[in-house]
């Protein structure tokens, strides 16, 4: 995700990125932080961020309590987005969801299966939980609880979530797939460059989508 930022970056002359780590970088002038690291990780980005009052994009995943709690008292302080996914065709698919769900007449057995490179680490990946979250509370029940999650760890896919329905008239599904991480790129750099404008508090990428649309 690093060098997926840093290349589309290269092609925007209004962007400087630098790695956080990185020797002999400086960060002084830094607007804005974007962390696709690791949950250990995550933590000496939000250190970093809260001491130099920066805003704060992240899309790590496997984050704990421990973490949220860390986030709940940073929002305090600096404007912070967590996000599992930050891609679009995500929020689309959420979208058609719902749509579908708020016109079906039966109630659905629901499984979500997702597939991933061999050596992403947590399993189920964070946005197969987040649309477990997302399905869990919508209010028209017509989903039977509970809903199966299925991760697979193969290949070197950057990310396939499929969501089905079954019920006696059949099935449904409803998939994305993402062919490259620029997606998710892509995503976080429009992101950052919302949230710069924005007070302190704690957002969520939907709240970027909603003013973005």
């Amino acid at each position: 995700m690093g060098q997926a930022l840093k290349n589309l970056c290269k092609k925007d002359s209004e962007i400087i990125a630098q790695d956080f780590k990185e020797e002999g970088t400086n960060l002084s002038e830094a607007s804005v932080m974007i962390d696709f690291s690791s949950p250990e990780g995550f933590i000496s980005a939000l250190k970093f961020c809260i001491d130099h009052k920066l805003p704060l994009i992240s899309g790590t995943t496997g984050l704990t309590d421990e973490h949220l709690n860390l986030i709940d008292a940073a929002k305090n302080t600096i404007p912070i987005l967590i996000a599992s996914n930050m891609s679009l065709g995500i929020a689309n698919l959420k979208n058609s969801i719902e749509y579908y769900l708020s016109s079906a007449s039966l109630i659905s057995r629901c499984k979500i299966v997702e597939i991933h490179h061999a050596n992403k680490k947590d399993s189920p990946s964070g946005t197969a939980l987040e649309i477990l979250r997302f399905l869990e509370h919508l209010p028209n029940n017509k989903i039977e609880i509970p809903i199966e999650v299925q991760s697979y760890r193969i290949g070197n896919s950057f990310g396939i979530h499929r969501v089905e329905f079954q019920n006696n008239e059949g099935i449904i599904s409803f998939q994305h797939i993402a062919n490259s991480r620029d997606i998710f790129a892509i995503g976080a750099l429009e992101a950052a460059r919302w949230i710069t404008s924005k007070e302190v508090g704690k957002y969520m990428f939907t709240d970027f989508l909603n003013k973005k649309l």
